[in-house]
């Protein structure tokens, strides 16, 4: 049995970086960006007016006050998209809306309800200060700016700059293929009634959803029952994927043929059992054949166990193939619990709990029962409690590590 550390290590040193292709911009949004951005260009490219109004200079009028009005003739106009025809000359000012270029000679703008304007003149009852209501060049992105890091996952935002730099295609990270195998001759389909012994297929449908909100392709491969000649079958269908997550049958019983299988398959086998709970029985192996090199993830099969095995494992090697966040492992923030919590044996505990914030403070409390089969717990948890392998009982008042679930909101 290995640490979790040792675990996400062997993992870690597996993974290796997924395809990169290049795709039109609009194809690029919920992409993983596989390059660093650089604008090529200052944005905006030139000093631009911010309000509707009048271009002038800001030294015609120096001294003006209600007492001292000043008047600037009003040469002509210029509109976003134009070029103003001439340059400014002292005590002249030029109507200019918004995003229009500053004509030459100009270095600000007053805004039009901040004028009199009569028969061409405006007149000024307060000096306009240098730069009033413009934007600079480059007063958005610098040209060389680094403006998008590699990893980053592209929304809206981004695609919006991503077009203000010019960029037409982008080379993203190629969705990895996941294939999900679940086992078991317990199993029911959605649709089934419950019956003895029998209980429906969840883990399927949350690999599934926790496949494509990491930016996987999932693959199903349906139930293999517990019977070795098709659960090889099912494994070898899976191993011609980028990735291939099994759940259920990796334990010590009777019926446990994941592992064998996977053997006979030819995935070499790099660590079983991990010192944690939920999620001891985990395995992770290698497979390589001419067209790729296939991670696989052997997840336990309890419907806790699956989803906390691939949120502490799997998500983090995903991270690291597409260089999110350099692999790191998830964030851990510190909260006081409200209630004591022990635990009798030496391994790291994944304890379900509900964070919350009081006066700047976090404070955090078990949802209640910590079975592995307790799967309505994770709904109302936004948070894992890290019980190290050191620990044995905490009291309330004390100081614990928590992780917020990827849907945990703090109240």
């Amino acid at each position: 049995m290995i640490s979790a550390e040792e675990a996400r290590n062997i993992i870690f040193d597996a993974a290796t970086e997924i395809r990169v292709e290049t795709v039109p911009l609009l194809e690029a949004h919920h992409r993983i960006l596989a390059a660093d951005i650089h604008s090529k260009d200052d944005i905006p490219p030139f000093k631009n007016s911010s309000m509707d109004g009048f271009a002038l200079r800001s030294s015609d009028t120096v001294g003006s006050s209600s007492k001292n009005i000043v008047e600037l003739k009003v040469l002509g106009e210029v509109a976003a998209g134009d070029v103003a025809g001439t340059s400014l000359q002292p005590m002249h000012a030029i109507r200019i809306l918004t995003g229009a270029p500053l004509p030459n000679g100009a270095d600000s703008v007053v805004p039009l309800e901040n004028v009199e304007e009569r028969h061409g003149v405006i007149r000024l009852s307060a000096h306009v200060a240098p730069g009033s209501c413009t934007r600079d060049k480059g007063e958005d992105i610098r040209k060389g700016d680094r403006v998008l890091l590699r990893g980053t996952r592209i929304e809206a935002v981004h695609l919006g700059v991503l077009a203000s730099m010019g960029c037409t295609n982008v080379e993203i990270f190629r969705n990895p293929t996941m294939a999900i195998l679940t086992t078991g001759n317990e199993l029911l389909s959605v649709a089934e009634n419950l019956r003895d012994g029998k209980i429906r297929n969840s883990n399927s449908y949350s690999l599934r959803a926790l496949a494509e909100e990491n930016d996987c392709e999932p693959i199903d491969l349906g139930v293999a029952r517990d019977n070795e000649e098709e659960l090889l079958q099912k494994v070898c269908e899976g191993l011609k994927y980028d990735i291939l997550v099994t759940s259920g049958g990796v334990s010590a019983g009777k019926y446990d043929y994941v592992l064998e299988s996977l053997k006979k398959a030819g995935v070499n086998l790099k660590f079983w059992k991990v010192n944690i709970k939920p999620g001891m029985p985990l395995a992770f192996g290698t497979y390589s054949n001419n067209e790729r090199n296939v991670l696989v993830f052997s997840l336990p099969g309890n419907p806790v166990s699956t989803v906390v095995t691939f949120l502490e494992f799997v998500k983090p090697c995903l991270d690291t193939m597409m260089s999110k966040y350099n692999g790191a492992p998830p964030v851990h923030l510190q909260a006081k619990l409200e209630h004591a919590l022990s635990k009798s044996d030496g391994k790291r505990h994944y304890h379900r709990g509900i964070v919350r914030s009081e006066k700047g403070e976090l404070h955090v409390r078990s949802t209640g029962n910590q079975s592995s089969g307790v799967l309505s717990s994770l709904v109302k948890a936004n948070c894992l409690i890290i019980l190290n392998e050191q620990q044995s009982s905490i009291e309330g008042g004390e100081e614990v590590d928590i992780e917020l679930l990827p849907w945990g909101r703090i109240e």
